[in-house]
């Protein structure tokens, strides 16, 4: 070992000390409530390793959505699923197929007429209101899954109700035609955080923004309530919400209040909101999370750990066993260096850095989760737009463009793998023996153990 590599090992080390010592000290916090959940979020020689699917899932399913000239789906396109339908968003259309792939309708138009829709950015099936839901950043629109409009809302009317000079940043469909969506601080004084407010224009409840700043108007650059960076979700009926740089998730109670429902000890390495306005440059000092998703038995979430960053991987994925109480960092073997965009990116955005930021060589990692199941292809839970089936505790774990999933599954690949299902796999294999590559994508869906 060199002299550099062994002061970084020291480095490391010394940190990795202090973070255990903040982590333990994070228990000692006051909460009334009993079943409050506390998990330490922090990377160690024993947490940080390879996940095999056979460890946490119990099957692989590979949907291919029917192929016409009517509805091709490019490569930029977002899924929502439920029981029974699967929902693609490929602009400009809002395309419903069969929870087995084959087309059913159109929904709804691109356009600016009363009953059409400008962009889609969120989309919600709630099949027990036999209801589709979408919105963007200044309407929500419902219609039938039949295919007819219901109901456009302009949210600037919600503003003007509820007194925002901001704009909301994720909105979330609730229930019983109930949304829910945070705020944006843009100047950090906004008087409210969260609003709840129905399909027929009326604001149930304001939440007051607890912590206030003032944002300096020199900075340009500045990290907000509209990023990733904020989670709002459904689990089992009820709302899970965790503002932008907390530790703490909330879920809401009958009498409408937020009450803590597990903290994710960062170790001492959480951001406090009064720096928020900071903008890009805290991200190499604190630890961030984004898009936490909730299954019966684990939560999946995405960790940015700054300069304590795992060789170099910019973000983390994180599963966390709520029966074990183990949390896995999910690893990455290196893989090579190159250009951007030369090479294939096996993963979500963000699991490479660049190590010269002049001639922009980048390095690539491998994707996270180890397909031992069927011989596939690995793959990590779709970032960032997950969809989860929660009554069947699935989740969607892969898109895949068929011209790449017949170059990339042949005789080498399967050769090389460890495959534990012989019946997955030959499902696998018969799939690309009736695969075009001209073909519209194929999803695939994991159910979780």
């Amino acid at each position: 070992m060199d002299k550099v590599s062994s002061i970084k090992n020291l480095i490391f080390s010394f940190s990795f000390c202090l973070g255990l010592l903040s982590c333990n000290s994070h228990k000692t916090k006051d909460f009334n409530d009993n079943d409050l959940l506390i998990i330490n979020v922090f990377p160690t020689k024993d947490n940080v390793k390879h996940l095999y699917a056979s460890e946490i899932i119990t099957d692989l399913e590979y949907i291919p959505l029917e192929t016409s000239n009517q509805y091709l789906i490019g490569q930029y396109y977002g899924i929502e699923i439920s029981e029974n339908y699967i929902l693609v968003r490929s602009n400009p259309h809002l395309i419903l197929f069969s929870r087995q792939g084959k087309y059913i309708r159109h929904v709804g138009s691109q356009g600016l007429g009363p009953e059409e829709y400008r962009i889609v950015s969120k989309t919600t099936i709630d099949e027990k209101s036999n209801m589709i839901y979408l919105s963007n950043n200044t309407e929500l629109l419902a219609y039938r899954i039949s295919g007819e409009f219901v109901k456009k809302l302009y949210l600037k009317d919600i503003y003007n109700k509820a007194g925002i000079n901001s704009s909301f940043g994720k909105i979330v469909y609730w229930k019983d035609s109930l949304f829910c969506a945070n705020v944006n601080l843009y100047t950090g004084i906004e008087d409210y955080s969260f609003v709840i407010f129905s399909l027929d224009g009326q604001v149930v409840k304001l939440f007051p923004n607890s912590i206030k700043f003032k944002r300096e108007e020199s900075n340009v650059i500045y990290i907000n309530d509209n990023d990733d960076y904020t989670d709002i979700y459904v689990y089992n009926g009820q709302l899970k919400y965790r503002k932008i740089n907390s530790d703490t998730l909330f879920r809401l109670n009958d009498q409408l209040e937020f009450v803590p429902e597990a903290i994710f000890d960062l170790c001492g390495r959480n951001a406090p909101e009064n720096i928020r306005d900071k903008g890009d440059a805290d991200r190499s000092i604190y630890t961030y999370m984004t898009d936490i998703q909730e299954l019966e038995n684990y939560f999946y979430f995405i960790c940015d750990f700054g300069n304590l960053s795992q060789k170099g991987i910019k973000f983390q994925e994180c599963l966390y066993n709520k029966k074990s109480k183990k949390l896995v960092f999910i690893k990455h073997d290196f893989i090579g260096q190159g250009p951007p965009r030369e090479r294939l990116i096996p993963t979500m955005p963000g699991v490479f850095i660049n190590n010269n930021k002049n001639s922009q060589i980048v390095d690539y990692y491998s994707s996270g989760i180890i397909n031992d199941i069927d011989g596939g292809k690995d793959f990590v839970v779709t970032h960032p737009q997950i969809s989860i089936i929660q009554s069947a505790n699935q989740f969607i774990c892969a898109r895949y463009q068929p011209h790449k999933l017949l170059k990339d599954l042949n005789m080498e690949h399967f050769a090389s793998k460890k495959i534990k299902n012989k019946e997955a796999h030959e499902r696998l294999k018969k799939l690309l023996e009736n695969l075009d590559e001209e073909d519209n994508p194929v999803i695939m869906i994991a159910t979780f153990k």
